[in-house]
């Protein structure tokens, strides 16, 4: 009932499920046709749909703001979860924030400081730096310092967030009756993952906090700095920082009229990124360019530490065992890992993800500078392999993966020459070192001389148990389900085209025959017939001939 009362009273909760009750109608009209139409065509109308929809979402949020903002944001980088029509759509949404008003900010600090602005703040710019969906920043002075940051968060977002809560888990308490959805998709997750993050960037006092931490683990490194939090002026909705100027990271003409040396940069970037991830299991989640700044000197900047992640300790092993088999090029263990690391959906047909993880290493280890793993095809490609293969990413690895993929982009921009490979090798060689058994390399090696002997010396015993079991039927060989669909497919091919390869003589047959008797017009029919037959039966062996070869 509470929900019910809910959608009548309140218009934005109802328009939200509007959308939401549109788009599921429209999918569920398009399923209904599918019987009716053929593969191409059905395609073709679920990807227009997917576009419709992204639209009027992506108008929907800009209008509302708020959390549908944030959404958008989130899901433009799940391509795990949508098509590519939805994704580059959604990621629009990433400019698409207007500002609140100035007299709305000043009302909101000095509701929090209970004193006017004037007391408070100096000079304050009645025009904001930048605008988010949760905050904006305006410029300002404090006493006995220059120039200040002020980010306050947006007056009555509380309460728009939690409305854009309700309406989220009502429809998620739908989707999930929904079989192919809830096989597919791990939309609690989903769901806690996207509420943990918002709330926490919702308290500016733990974004001070994050701020902190990075300034103390970077202390000893002249090359990357992080503003300085002014506590006697921050709260949980107001955070004041140094204010920083410089150049985006992305700003190449202006790096370059600086004089700044864009390699150097990059590998600051980089090496940036390996401590936080290798050392201080501690990073920057969003470091997009508006969140990085060059300064005059050549210093990086990061700010805006809303979102950060860290590596938990379980997380260690698995990700030296993969960077070993990524150098290995070993997609079997790579699948093995992904799946250990909940990557991996339920039922996934592993033999296929391991045959596709080798297209994709293919492509990165023939290039191995950023050039080709920058490239539109090739993200194109990604995308396209990460939503037709099962793969989810689970909370704990997203802002890494989303991250690590950023931080490719912008050192490929950087330093176009970069080579991927030689660039991480030495990484993948510290992590090994950076062993947490204190062991180091030595340890690690030996710690797998270990397992591999244990593996060899219990050999002989699992090849005799397999043999055993297969000659007694205990154990049967099951081929991945791609593998059988296309069989299949190939058996009646073959079946149809044989079936109309004798339907196509037996009329020329007949006809020929009744061409020399009284029933002329109808032998010339069916030779008609016959040379239909056969063209139909020759445009479908070009279809085939056009398909990849089947190949188990």
């Amino acid at each position: 009932m509470p929900i019910i009362t809910k959608y009548y009273k309140d218009k934005r909760f109802r328009k939200i499920i509007t959308m939401f009750v549109q788009f599921v109608v429209q999918l569920w009209w398009v399923n209904k046709k599918k019987r009716f139409l053929t593969k191409e065509n059905y395609q073709k109308q679920t990807k227009a749909i997917y576009r419709k929809q992204a639209r009027v979402f992506t108008e929907t949020a800009s209008d509302l703001g708020g959390l549908l903002i944030k959404l958008g944001q989130f899901f433009s980088s799940r391509v795990d979860v949508l098509p590519e029509e939805y994704t580059s759509e959604l990621a629009k949404l990433q400019d698409a924030v207007k500002p609140v008003e100035t007299v709305e900010i000043i009302k909101r600090i000095e509701a929090e400081y209970c004193c006017p602005i004037a007391e408070i703040y100096t000079n304050f710019s009645q025009e904001p730096i930048a605008s988010a969906s949760l905050g904006q920043v305006h410029i300002a002075e404090i006493k006995g310092h220059n120039r200040v940051a002020v980010k306050i968060l947006r007056p009555g977002i509380e309460a728009i967030i939690q409305t854009d809560f309700d309406a989220l888990r009502f429809m998620l308490t739908f989707a999930k009756r929904y079989p192919k959805i809830s096989a597919a998709v791990d939309l609690e997750q989903i769901y806690q993952e996207f509420v943990e993050t918002t709330l926490d960037e919702l308290d500016y006092v733990k974004e001070g906090q994050h701020a902190d931490i990075f300034r103390a683990n970077f202390s000893e490194d002249s090359r990357v700095s992080v503003p300085e939090v002014y506590w006697d002026y921050t709260t949980k909705h107001v955070l004041t920082m140094e204010y920083v100027t410089g150049y985006k990271v992305n700003d190449y003409q202006a790096l370059e009229r600086a004089g700044l040396d864009r390699i150097q940069i990059a590998d600051t970037l980089i090496s940036a990124y390996v401590q936080q991830l290798l050392t201080d299991a501690f990073f920057h989640a969003d470091p997009h360019p508006g969140n990085l700044i060059v300064k005059e000197d050549g210093t990086l900047v990061f700010i805006d530490f809303g979102m950060v992640g860290r590596i938990e300790k379980g997380m260690r092993e698995d990700l030296i065992a993969f960077v070993l088999a990524l150098f290995k090029k070993d997609t079997d263990q790579m699948v093995i890992i992904f799946e250990r690391l909940g990557f991996l959906r339920p039922h996934a047909d592993k033999l296929t993800l391991a045959k596709g993880l080798k297209l994709v290493l293919a492509n990165v280890f023939k290039d191995t500078t950023l050039n080709k793993v920058n490239s539109e095809d090739f993200l194109i490609e990604l995308r396209e392999f990460m939503y037709s293969q099962p793969f989810q990413i689970p909370a704990r690895t997203l802002f890494l993966g989303k991250s690590l993929l950023t931080i490719m982009g912008i050192c490929g921009g950087l330093n176009p020459q970069l080579d991927l490979i030689k660039t991480l090798q030495p990484y993948a060689e510290e992590l090994l070192s950076g062993d947490e058994s204190g062991n180091g390399t030595q340890g690690f090696i030996l710690d797998q001389a270990k397992k591999t002997l244990a593996e060899y010396i219990t050999l002989p015993e699992k090849l005799n148990r397999l043999i055993t079991g297969l000659e007694v039927g205990e154990i049967r060989i099951q081929p991945s389900k791609s593998f059988e669909l296309t069989l299949l497919e190939s058996q009646r091919d073959q079946a149809n085209r044989v079936v109309s390869a004798i339907f196509s003589s037996g009329f020329l047959i007949s006809g020929v025959s009744l061409l020399e008797g009284p029933y002329i017009k109808v032998g010339w029919m069916l030779i008609l017939l016959s040379a239909l037959t056969l063209a139909s039966l020759l445009k479908r062996r070009s279809k085939a001939m056009r398909r990849p070869r089947f190949h188990p």
